[in-house]
């Protein structure tokens, strides 16, 4: 049987991927279920299903057609991929996995103890504190108000859901080895950091070997660095960019014509052979910014043949592989934890992606995303 694994969005799919690409899988990632036509030996795939800022109902609709399209295919779900600390509609995505695989059970460990995000007598915690007393009670998309994980997810059978304590790698180790052991139909739920232990245990079960060609690469040209994430931190690692690599920096905003600002920056692209784009902090309607960002940037990619594109958030990588014509990528490399490496073929011939949820990283993430997309794969 084949496998596959569900994530709420592109870059959430692509941290999944890594740890199953480390385990010696293929890993590929179809930006919509039905580009899924099946898995090659060794192969796994990753779904995203960008639920993570739906209504609940609309992301139990997209989780239930995703799970469909795996039975359609006669594939195992092995792994959902949630935010560590809860954003989303976390309780109906699941409600919707086990409406659709009736009797099976779920590992829920949304931890992730090397960036401070632990579980202890059922309630998730930042270093120490719970989730909900912390800045992510207040997110602006999905502030999140429960922190008692049983709570949480009061309504669906607590007999089907087990949640243990993880305060560290080697816990979360211990319940995916205690699953196993188990016997049954059982699905990991939780963070990036359960992906790894998961990946690790069924891989090495498996017997058929990971074998696909290299995909094609695009030849070296100029780079683009594209912000769609608000998180604060991506203006100062693009900030770094600017004064270690000289990577011209512009800044929009909705006032700004979308024909104008595509100009400015494939000036850049061809006279600085780089260019980086940021929201402007007035950022407004998030949808439409997103919508305007994608065609300025596929219109300055198109205008200048550049192939080679860095992007924050999962909504702006996933719109902007769309509106590229890129149907499938396939997991190249991690370059360092939550920054990952992708290739795909688009409309006008191969593309070579980076991509990291806003906030993760240190200052000088963007400039390592430059050097391996300078170099090439």
């Amino acid at each position: 049987m084949s496998d596959y694994f569900l994530a709420d969005d592109l870059s959430g799919a692509l941290d999944a991927a890594a740890a199953f690409h480390r385990a010696g899988r293929v890993v590929r990632v179809p930006l919509d279920p039905a580009d899924w036509v099946g898995n090659a030996p060794g192969e796994i795939i990753g779904l995203s299903t960008e639920t993570r800022n739906l209504s609940p109902a609309a992301a139990a609709i997209a989780v239930a057609a995703a799970i469909a399209r795996g039975r359609e295919l006669g594939a195992r779900l092995v792994y959902k991929k949630i935010d560590s600390t809860l954003r989303g509609p976390v309780a109906a995505e699941l409600a919707a996995v086990l409406d659709a695989l009736p009797e099976t059970r779920l590992l829920f460990a949304p931890a992730n103890p090397a960036v401070g995000r632990t579980v202890r007598d059922g309630v998730l915690l930042v270093h120490g504190r719970p989730v909900h007393e912390t800045d992510f009670g207040r997110d602006p998309i999905w502030p999140v108000r429960e922190s008692r994980l049983r709570a949480l997810l009061a309504g669906l059978p607590e007999s089907l859901i087990d949640i243990p304590d993880t305060t560290d790698a080697t816990e979360l180790e211990r319940t995916v080895t205690d699953q196993m052991t188990r016997g049954g139909p059982w699905v990991a739920v939780g963070s990036g950091a359960l992906a790894r232990p998961v990946a690790t245990k069924l891989t090495s079960a498996r017997t058929a070997p990971a074998v696909e060609k290299a995909p094609p690469t695009p030849a070296r040209g100029p780079v683009l660095f594209l912000g769609g994430s608000a998180h604060a931190l991506n203006r100062r690692q693009a900030a770094r960019l600017w004064s270690t690599r000289n990577v011209p920096l512009h800044e929009f905003n909705l006032a700004d014509s979308v024909d104008t600002f595509t100009a400015k920056v494939a000036t850049s692209l061809r006279d600085r052979k780089a260019a980086s784009v940021l929201v402007a902090p007035a950022r407004g309607d998030s949808v439409v910014i997103r919508d305007r960002l994608t065609a300025a940037a596929t219109a300055a990619l198109a205008a200048t043949g550049t192939a080679r594109v860095f992007a924050t958030g999962g909504e702006t990588a996933r719109a902007l592989c769309v509106a590229l014509g890129v149907r499938v990528l396939r997991f190249d490399a991690e370059l360092e934890p939550g920054l990952a490496a992708a290739s795909g073929t688009g409309t006008a011939g191969p593309l070579m992606i980076a991509v990291k949820p806003g906030g993760f990283g240190d200052d000088d993430t963007w400039v390592r995303a430059a050097d391996y997309l300078a170099r090439g794969a």
